[in-house]
Formats: structure tokens, C-alpha cells, sequence
């Protein structure tokens, strides 16, 4: 029996296929340093255990509204006014299992084949495959130099043929954090040419030194092509609970999404709701706590950064991860991020999974003394004048490259 001809389109994802890869390699006992993680350590807030916990006593366990219970809805909707600046309905909102769904439901609803779609390059690494998946024309756009996308380059991409332009901010993988000139520019010009805007602002908060990610809705007289995608997975630590949320002015392509979701994963675990909605209504100190440790896990990759001859770093302004440029040790991103996890056991992500060959993804969400014992293998394997053997655990690894 032949497979579809899409199914030979999409590729594995290379970040979840490194976790289970890494968790595997951890479970034989090797002292595995994971450095390549999309999650942070950080224990899950309280008042979302206690949700979840107060929800999982009452024994009824049943189905959710498709598009999100209307307490949820209600919390998403007062975390739109508090983090945005805007007021919305329940009905401008959907709650999705994870963010990745509320993307993907946005793309089959304003999408159609042979329809481009736009994305700074680097990128998270679905962003092409999700395209694919509804028959769109994946369209990156890569810097001039650097790794951050001027709306220039975005707007000379712009064909006939773009319906959508979308953007994670703060971006994943290099911790960029696009500016109020260049989401003002972006916002006018999307709604002066009919475009699409979806803006992916999973780890809006997570930014550092004083810097806020700006709202899209700010600039725009007619809000109602903007879709704002976000979620609890980073901010507050809870991948787990696979609970994010598309906003937009515009119920018609809310409504829309809700009709696809209902024909595909039907609702969202009651269960994740319940402790999404403890999450968003409890304490927000645990953010405060959370880019405090960050900032901190940052500073001292950065420094560790600086015992490595040739590479180009551009320090993140927000996220959990660095993107570097190891080009002058190995061209090839798969063969240099092999190498580290073979040779001194240190998982990292390979740049050409985000559109940037020669780089690697190096997070930092990790625990410090991680961070420290990962960067101490990473520093020792690329320099040629380290020639005593590394002591991991207890092991002596001599170099034989």
C-alpha cells in the first residue's frame, strides 16, 4: 500500500526527535548534558497544580466546549488586556491544545494552495512543515547579515501571491526581539495590502534588560487581520498541560478555527484547562522569578561563550535560547552537533533545522550547573590545544579528532 504524496513531504521534527534521542541516551546511563531543551526546569505554579488537582477530586472528567471553556476564555481574555493592551470578547478568542494547534488552525482557515506564506529566517523549525501541510508556498526570508530580518527584506518578499506573513517575537531560536519600528512597519503594511498577520508571541515575556515585546494591535486602525498566537507552555512552564490561544478582532476566522478544531482534536482536555486557567488567574510572580533565572542562566553562557575562539554571538534580548555561529569549526550544523554528542556527550540543536546552516541552537533554560558542565565539554572538544583528557563523570575522554 502506497502512503499520500504529503506524507513524503514532512520530516520528522528535529527538536522533539532530540529530546526523545537525549532521554533515550539518559536512560542507559550516560551523563548526558541536554542543551538543546524548549522547556524550563522550573517547578509548575502552584495555583495551576491546585487547579488541577481541585478539578481531578470532583471525578468528572467529561469533554470541553470545542473552542475553550467560557472561565478560560474569560482569563485569556483578561491576559490579552494585560499584556497587550487590548480588549476582546470570548468569542475573539480560541483555546487550542498548544500553541502549535492554534497556529496550524490559523494556516488551514487563511490559506489556500499555491498561497504564500512569509517568515523570518532563522525560524522555529514547524513553521515550513505546517505550510506545507495545508497545501501553502513556504516563503523564508533570510538577512542580508546577521541573524535579524529587517521589514525591508520582509516586504521585498511580497508577491501577488503572499496571504500571510507570521513571526515569533521573541524568536525562537535566537532570542531576537523585533522593535517597535519594525512591528509598526509591518503592522501598517500588512493591513494597507490585505495580508494576513499572525504573530507567534509565545515567550513575549520572556525578555530582559527593561525590553517589552510590542503589540501588533497597537498600530492598527483595523485590527481584524491580525491573529495573535500565544500560550502558557513557556511564561509560566507548562509544556505539559498543551493549552495555548489564537486572539483576533476578526470572529469570523476565530469561528472558523473553531470549526476546524472541532472536526480534529474535537476540545481541549478539561483537566489542562483547569490548571491553565490556575495559572493565568494565580500569583504572576512566577514569571518575575522565571526571566530573574533566565537572566542569570544567560550571563553565565554568555561568559562561557567568550573561552571559544571564532564563533559569532549575538547576545539574545529575550527566549531561553542563543544562536551561534560555529561555522569556523564545522560548516555542516548535523555533523558538528553529532560530533558534540558523540564525542563529550552534549545535546545541541543544528542551525540548519531553523534555515541557518553552520549554526547551532544552545538553550539555556537548562539548570546552571548544566549549563556550566555542558559549555566545559563544548569549550574542551573545539579547542585544538586542549590535549589533556576530559573527565566526565567517571570517565577520562581522550581526543582522538
Amino acid at each position: 500500500m502506497k502512503l499520500s504524496n504529503l506524507s513524503g513531504l514532512i520530516g520528522e521534527s528535529p527538536t522533539l526527535n532530540l529530546n526523545a534521542k537525549t532521554a533515550a541516551l539518559k536512560k542507559q546511563g550516560l551523563p548526558i548534558v541536554h542543551l538543546g531543551g524548549g522547556e524550563p526546569e522550573t517547578p509548575a505554579p502552584l495555583s495551576a497544580v491546585e487547579a488541577i488537582i481541585k478539578k481531578v477530586q470532583t471525578r468528572k472528567i467529561k469533554y470541553s466546549p470545542t473552542t475553550g471553556g467560557p472561565e478560560l476564555k474569560k482569563a485569556v481574555c483578561d491576559y490579552t488586556l494585560r499584556a497587550y493592551g487590548k480588549e476582546v470578547a470570548p468569542a475573539n478568542v480560541i483555546v487550542s491544545t498548544g500553541a502549535k494547534q492554534a497556529i496550524y488552525n490559523f494556516l488551514l482557515c487563511a490559506v489556500n494552495p499555491g498561497d504564500e506564506v512569509i517568515f523570518p529566517v532563522p525560524y522555529w523549525v514547524s513553521y515550513p512543515d505546517m505550510i506545507t501541510l495545508v497545501g501553502g508556498k513556504p516563503v523564508p526570508v533570510k538577512p542580508a547579515k546577521g541573524i535579524e530580518v529587517s521589514f525591508e527584506e520582509i516586504a521585498a518578499a511580497v508577491t501577488p501571491k503572499t496571504k500571510a506573513i507570521m513571526f515569533n517575537n521573541p524568536g525562537n531560536p535566537a532570542g531576537v526581539v523585533y522593535g517597535e519600528d519594525f512591528v509598526k512597519k509591518l503592522v501598517e503594511f500588512c493591513e494597507q495590502k490585505g495580508i494576513w498577520l499572525m504573530t507567534d508571541d509565545i515567550y513575549h515575556q520572556l525578555v530582559f534588560g527593561g525590553i517589552k515585546t510590542p503589540s501588533p494591535f497597537k498600530y492598527a486602525k483595523n485590527a481584524d487581520n491580525i491573529v495573535a498566537i500565544n500560550g502558557v507552555s513557556k511564561v509560566y512552564g507548562l509544556t505539559g498541560l498543551r493549552i495555548g490561544w489564537a486572539v483576533s478582532t476578526n470572529k469570523t476566522i476565530i469561528a472558523a478555527m473553531g470549526r476546524m478544531q472541532a472536526q480534529t482534536t474535537s476540545c481541549n482536555s478539561d483537566v489542562t484547562e483547569a490548571g491553565a486557567l490556575g495559572a493565568l488567574t494565580g500569583p504572576q510572580d512566577c514569571i518575575t522569578e522565571l526571566v530573574s533565572t533566565l537572566q542569570d542562566n544567560k550571563n553565565a553562557l554568555m561568559a562561557e561563550y567568550k573561552k571559544i575562539k571564532n564563533i559569532g554571538v549575538t547576545e539574545p534580548k529575550g527566549t531561553f535560547y542563543s544562536f551561534v555561529d560555529f561555522s569556523a569549526y564545522n560548516k555542516d550544523s548535523i555533523a558538528l552537533s553529532t560530533f558534540l554528542l558523540d564525542k563529550v556527550m552534549v545535546a545541541t540543536v543544528p542551525g540548519v533545522s531553523f534555515g541557518l546552516e553552520g549554526y547551532l541552537r544552545i538553550s539555556y533554560c537548562a539548570g546552571k550547573e548544566n549549563i556550566l558542565e555542558g559549555m566545559r565539554r563544548i569549550v574542551w572538544a573545539l579547542d585544538k590545544d586542549a590535549k589533556e583528557p576530559l573527565k566526565i563523570g567517571d570517565t577520562l575522554i581522550h581526543k582522538d579528532w
